[in-house]
């Protein structure tokens, strides 16, 4: 009920505050100009991640304050991500340097695990770790926790790259975590539920403004926020079981970012190139490449997106 409730005031405050981004977003600068890589032809309004970061954090703080449900992880994942968007409106509007955006990533995302977004441990699938079906982690948690939200928010940033892409895979992956957080007891947190129903809810909202042909972008703002929150929900709702659930999960849930920036960092290592510098080698890129229309490669990732999340539940159910 609270996760549907959540869901649903998110969806309301992210369509009732884009119509006022769109207008203060040019007085700011905050305004997306084509490029090299960029499909639109015409002047953007970007870093409309502002309004899905509070979008989602305005309807979840009332709900788990009204609840008495905040937790510490919580709370640094609103600390966190709170200064991750400051710094990426600046750099929406003005730029940052990759090392530069990078390093600030990697402070934000210990800042996250020092209020107890971690991973403490893995299941121990199939025994291949030794007799003990939980394997504790202990010195690798932090830095396997900081890697992993590092990872995944640069993922979802370059899967930003086409109207409507990462917003749209982004509710795919939230809403399933929604459902699995609502009506599992396996759940480290239940009340993540709340928090996916909500990140569900303001992209769905952001969309009606973003898909294809975009009135609005909501720039690396946007992106890294949800890349942030997702990869951190995959970590504080971690399966303490020793089964395929526990380990392949996550990977599942997010796989389409996880797989894309995998593809990328990989292609530019071998070929010498700077890993951090974008290019045209994403999934979406390739789609346009081969003759499919922007709307039709975003359905198409859609589709994975959402088959990958199927594929996860029906593991998280056995």
């Amino acid at each position: 009920m609270w996760t549907l409730i959540s869901a649903l005031s998110a969806l309301v405050v992210t369509l009732a505050l884009v119509p006022l981004w769109l207008r203060l977003a040019p007085r700011l600068g905050a305004v997306d100009h084509p490029r090299d890589r960029h499909q639109h032809e015409q002047p953007t309004p970007t870093a409309g991640g502002v309004v899905i970061f509070v979008g989602v954090w305005l309807p979840v703080a009332a709900i788990l304050l009204l609840r008495s449900a905040f937790s510490l992880p919580l709370v640094g994942l609103l600390l966190a991500t709170g200064l991750l968007v400051l710094l990426n409106v600046h750099d929406d509007i003005r730029g940052l340097p990759p090392l530069g955006r990078l390093t600030a990533q990697l402070v934000l995302a210990s800042l996250a695990y020092v209020w107890g977004v971690r991973v403490e441990g893995i299941g121990n699938l199939g025994g291949l770790l030794g007799s003990d079906p939980w394997i504790e982690l202990g010195l690798l948690s932090a830095p396997l926790t900081v890697l992993w939200i590092v990872f995944v928010t640069n993922g979802l940033n370059w899967l930003d790259g086409l109207d409507g892409l990462a917003a749209g895979v982004a509710a795919i992956s939230a809403i399933t975590f929604a459902a699995m957080a609502t009506f599992s007891r396996t759940f480290a947190d239940p009340t993540l539920g709340i928090v996916a129903g909500a990140i569900t809810g303001a992209c769905l909202g952001f969309l009606r403004y973003n898909f294809a042909p975009a009135r609005v972008f909501m720039g690396d703002t946007g992106a890294m926020f949800l890349g942030f929150m997702l990869a951190s929900l995959a970590v504080v709702s971690a399966l303490k079981v020793p089964t395929a659930a526990a380990v392949f999960l996550p990977v599942l849930l997010l796989g389409v970012p996880l797989g894309d920036s995998t593809h990328a960092i990989l292609k530019r290592v071998l070929s010498g190139r700077n890993p951090l510098v974008g290019d045209r080698g994403h999934i979406h890129h390739r789609l346009l490449d081969r003759g499919y229309t922007v709307v039709q490669a975003v359905l198409l990732v859609y589709a994975v997106a959402g088959t990958l999340c199927l594929v996860s539940i029906g593991l998280w159910l056995r």
